[in-house]
């Protein structure tokens, strides 16, 4: 009998990886943008930005990108794959920088410019890591993660650690970042 192929992580970052809701509205805050006004988290940048009528390079010179931190056991996590894949709506410089400084190397690291600034799809995900969906697992935290999943064909699963996540029906809820390992034998 032979094994069954392990399945490769692939991970959003924002609210799955890191706990960064605080370093995402910060900007906003303080371009006066009011609450109630405020675009969902997960959007492309340049979307969220547009919706509010601020530019990109006003909202990037807000941006602390120190500010987010990993969440707990979540890099006790990544030091046990060997290979996993990143897919976000952040923009490159930012998401590069912020990799950098948590000392994380992806396989693969896919950002918004990726997409053509539209929001993250898996596909070119799963093509540059040579992956067909059946072989890959997302883990996400928004509507918009779920939904990139099931456009791809991958499965999903749902970082139910950052307490905004919202589960939908059929989702796969993690409770911690370890239980992503049992997801890939």
């Amino acid at each position: 009998m032979t094994a069954r192929p392990r399945r490769t992580a692939l991970f959003d970052f924002d609210g799955t990886l890191v706990d960064s809701d605080a370093a995402l509205v910060a900007p906003f805050a303080a371009l006066g943008v009011a609450e109630a006004d405020r675009p969902p988290l997960g959007l492309p940048l340049g979307d969220a930005c547009a919706r509010v009528g601020i530019t990109v390079d006003d909202y990037l010179a807000h941006y602390d990108p120190t500010a987010a931190q990993p969440f707990p056991g979540v890099e006790a996590m990544l030091a046990r794959l060997g290979r996993w894949g990143l897919c976000s709506n952040k923009d490159l410089a930012t998401g590069e920088r912020e990799l950098a400084r948590l000392g994380w190397a992806p396989t693969v690291a896919l950002f918004s410019e990726a997409f053509g600034g539209r929001t993250k799809r898996l596909g070119p995900l799963l093509d540059a890591l040579g992956l067909a969906p059946g072989a890959a697992v997302f883990v996400g935290d928004t509507d918009h993660d779920r939904a990139a999943a099931g456009d791809a064909g991958v499965a999903f699963a749902l970082a139910g650690w950052n307490a905004r996540a919202r589960p939908a029906p059929g989702d796969r809820v993690l409770s911690t970042p370890a239980a992503v390992l049992d997801l890939l034998t």
